[in-house]
């Protein structure tokens, strides 16, 4: 990602909003505003919702700037996980999790066929999962994170963790179904 000549790499840019350079703070925020809000919306699908995930995000990330390591990860990495990490308790503050299910254990779920879906269509049936299907979903399939940090991250046991996820594809393979027509 360029921050023009200015500021020639992640740690430049991040160092320079960490001495409250107020041009790199822009540019930083300009840079990555678009590429957060799309990960937030993934989870919530709100606008205003997404709006306020993204002011804390922003808000987080330059009260922590001084301590990003351009060694560990991107900016956008660094970013994107903070933003994540906003999201998610946002989404705990809505209501509390189901956790406990009677021995209902994880079903190996075949892989979803995605491949014949556009974005769109992908977008448009996770949008209708659950809130806690959704927010696993993402999590899992889509940003890579393992059951044991999902489940530290929402503060659920590892098993309901597995259990939403099954759910999630269960529910897009039915929706994927009828999609089709078949």
């Amino acid at each position: 990602m360029s921050h023009q000549h200015t500021y020639p790499t992640d740690q430049s840019l991040a160092d320079a909003c960490a001495r409250n350079d107020q041009r790199a703070q822009r540019l930083l925020y300009d840079g990555y505003v678009e590429v957060l809000y799309h990960t937030a919306y993934r989870y919530c699908f709100r606008r205003e919702q997404v709006e306020d995930i993204l002011q804390i995000t922003f808000t987080k990330a330059f009260a922590a700037i001084g301590r990003f390591d351009a060694g560990k990860a991107s900016l956008k990495t660094w970013l994107r996980r903070i933003c994540i990490n906003t999201t998610m308790d946002v989404l705990k503050q809505e209501g509390k999790w189901e956790t406990q299910w009677e021995e209902e254990m994880e079903i190996a779920v075949p892989p979803l066929p995605f491949e014949q879906l556009s974005v769109e269509e992908i977008l448009r049936l996770i949008k209708e999962l659950p809130r806690e299907q959704r927010a696993i979903f993402n999590l899992y399939e889509i940003e890579g994170y393992t059951h044991d940090e999902i489940a530290i991250l929402l503060g659920i046991n590892v098993n309901s963790c597995r259990v939403y996820l099954s759910r999630a594809k269960k529910e897009l393979r039915r929706a994927i179904r009828c999609n089709e027509g078949v």
